[in-house]
């Protein structure tokens, strides 16, 4: 079965209501031959606010009558036979668009929906083995249900110790008490708790910045800074650094290590020379310094060479012991100075972005390691001697670019557990990755603030609690948005109880006669 949706106006809906059953031309194609019966319209692209019963498709002709979406453009008919109002909570959006209902804006879209659902509880238990059904059942017994992956891991711990059948019982117990525990109960507010998790030892980090391990030359930002930066989705981090490691062949290798170092590491003419101008005669004479030039691993030659590369008509490049002389055969002294500006920011070797690059010995791991401060994720992955699968950056959007969307979100998570344990704080990696999930749903990476999550709820009233309150009221009026008051901060403001704990649950009791 497909589902259409298409973004609309209140006008165009009251119309529906007023003349259904109704022909209604919309602005896209629609194949006739897809078993379309359901529409659904939104007016914000955020929610949808009406669900339509389809019973026919066809193409769109001057002769069509019926409800136009549009006075031109027009492609598709629809017979609509019934319109209902609906709540977003009862809406399944993965089963409609895979969770991305913000991609709905100006324009409609066709939405494939599964037919049939896969039993996989069947499939799970006919691969289970006679061990962990048993404990299964066991746990069954208490009253209790056990995950199969953790009834697993007790069957084989059972295997491997040799555990008794009473202290089998106890462990089974404890395993099911702990469980339990860890478990969310239904309309939980997740958010909230996970928020606490987070802020409370959040106060008690330091503003801070430490050297990264082991590498006393580089600074990173960690603390509570580096937290900030990760939920609010900077562009670039305030201390950009990657950790290369080098693949199995080379990564004992000093030599190899060192080189790489070199070649990665952005080199500027100004690192290994001086700049001079001759308006008068229209040149710029380079000295290079032999021993910055021996440090960095070149030849005056590899300079030579890479600046007879510049892109400008009419110049002669000789050479003179340790300097070079760049002239122009035109006299012209605003082209000799465009020259100047060019050779100050000339990059002779490396990676854009990698200002430095140094090499250190991990003991634990016995291999040579590049620390750089800068990052070039998609340049560094295109070396030969880079062991790609363990490379990192600190930059976040970078990793999106690179990678997609779920390395980010892996990025974001192992990022904040890292920050908050070199702080001393130990808190659960499950707020993290609700944290995580909620910032990549949407398929980019998105802030926790005003721009980003907060300021796309889709209660009014709750974007208007957070910030710009008038903006947000006015934005809602103009455009008829409805609140469906199904969050927390819009049912404290109207003065009724929340819909989350056991606000939730509605109880009705009928005293008998």
């Amino acid at each position: 079965m497909t589902i259409i949706a298409w973004k609309d106006t209140l006008k165009k809906i009251k119309e529906i209501k007023e003349k259904v059953p109704v022909t209604y031309c919309l602005d896209y194609d629609i194949t006739p031959d897809k078993k379309i019966k359901e529409g659904l319209i939104t007016l914000t692209g955020k929610t949808f606010v009406a669900r339509v019963k389809i019973t026919g498709i066809s193409p769109y002709t001057n002769d069509s009558k019926g409800i136009k979406k549009k006075k031109d453009g027009l492609k598709t008919c629809i017979e609509i036979s019934k319109i209902e109002e609906i709540q977003d909570d009862i809406v399944n959006y993965e089963e409609i668009s895979g969770g991305s209902v913000e991609k709905i804006l100006s324009y409609s879209i066709i939405l494939p929906k599964e037919e049939a659902k896969i039993e996989l509880k069947e499939s799970i238990e006919a691969q289970l083995s006679p061990e962990v059904k048993e404990i299964l059942h066991m746990a069954e017994k208490e009253g209790k249900k056990l995950p199969p992956k953790i009834a697993s891991k007790l069957a084989e711990a059972r295997n491997k110790y040799g555990i008794s059948e009473k202290d089998f019982d106890k462990l089974l117990k404890a395993t099911i008490e702990k469980y339990e525990e860890t478990t969310v109960d239904p309309f939980e507010a997740v958010g909230i708790v996970g928020a606490q998790s987070i802020g409370e030892p959040g106060t008690q980090m330091t503003m801070r910045t430490f050297h990264f391990a082991g590498v006393a030359e580089m600074d990173v930002t960690l603390g509570l800074p580096r937290l900030i930066e990760i939920v609010d989705a900077r562009k670039t981090p305030s201390t950009p650094s990657m950790t290369i490691y080098l693949n199995e062949k080379v990564k004992g290798d000093q030599e190899r290590a060192v080189s790489l170092a070199r070649s990665i590491e952005s080199t500027n003419l100004l690192d290994i020379a001086d700049l001079e101008v001759n308006t008068t005669e229209s040149y710029v004479l380079i000295s290079t310094d032999k021993q910055k030039l021996q440090d960095r691993g070149l030849r005056k030659e590899d300079v030579v060479a890479k600046v007879k590369k510049i892109r400008m008509q009419k110049i002669s490049v000789t050479e003179d012991k340790d300097k070079i002389k760049i002239s122009l055969e035109e006299p012209s002294f605003k082209k000799i100075y465009q020259l100047y500006e060019t050779l100050k920011t000339f990059q002779v070797r490396g990676l854009d972005g990698i200002k430095r690059a140094i090499v250190k010995f991990d003991q634990n791991a016995k291999e040579w390691v590049i620390y750089t401060q800068g990052t070039n994720l998609a340049g560094v992955m295109e070396l030969k001697d880079v062991d790609y699968a363990r490379t990192k950056t600190n930059d976040i959007i970078e990793i999106s670019q690179v990678l997609g969307i779920e390395a980010a979100r892996e990025a974001i998570i192992e990022e904040s557990v890292s920050t908050l344990h070199n702080a001393g704080l130990n808190t659960d990696i499950r707020h993290l990755m609700l944290v995580a999930d909620m910032m990549t749903f949407t398929g980019t990476v998105e802030a926790i603030g005003r721009h980003g999550i907060s300021g796309e709820k889709a209660s009014v009233l709750a974007r208007a609690a957070f910030e710009i309150t008038s903006k947000h009221l006015l934005n809602a009026g103009l455009t008829g948005e409805i609140d469906r008051l199904n969050g927390v901060a819009e049912n404290i403001i109207v003065g009724q109880p929340i819909t989350l704990g056991t606000g939730a649950v509605k109880l009705t009791y009928k005293r008998g006669e």
